[in-house]
């Protein structure tokens, strides 16, 4: 990957939805060149998709949270991340090290939502969790600059 690909990947990653003509202008590279290299990147596992960025409070998701658990029950991390990605509230899960072992990023329609959520982990056979709930937000889903 070479810097007019880190400078491609910057631009989709901030607008998606560019038009691709655009990109191309701004690069100062034709569009079939720009096609040929995302296209390059797709195949090569580097881009992966395109996502929507949701405002999860005006989509009635407005509690947002931390979950640290536990795993105790047999079996190993993967197995109990593919159980947890059965609910659709967890919105993303990662192996962590430290006291826990997995790390889970919630959204929850209300505080009572979340203690439901919380339970149906507890319901799968999961140990002790730690739940850290967000006041607010920030930034998040920034772009790393990618150096080469």
């Amino acid at each position: 990957m070479d810097q007019l690909d880190r400078k491609i990947l910057h631009s989709l990653a901030n607008d998606a939805r560019r038009p691709l003509a655009r990109v191309a202008e701004d690069q100062a590279i034709a569009q079939t060149t720009l096609h040929q290299r995302v296209r390059r990147l797709e195949e090569q596992g580097v881009i992966t998709g395109s996502r929507l960025v949701v405002d999860w409070d005006q989509a009635g998701l407005p509690v947002a949270a931390l979950i640290s658990v536990e795993v105790t029950r047999r079996g190993s991390l993967a197995d109990a991340a593919e159980d947890i990605s059965e609910n659709p509230y967890v919105m993303s899960c990662y192996a962590i090290t430290g006291e826990f072992d997995l790390l889970l990023v919630v959204r929850a329609e209300s505080s009572a939502h979340l203690g439901e959520i919380l339970e149906d982990l507890r319901n799968q056979g999961l140990g002790h969790s730690r739940t850290v709930v967000v006041l607010s937000t920030f930034f998040e889903n920034r772009m790393p600059p990618i150096e080469g």
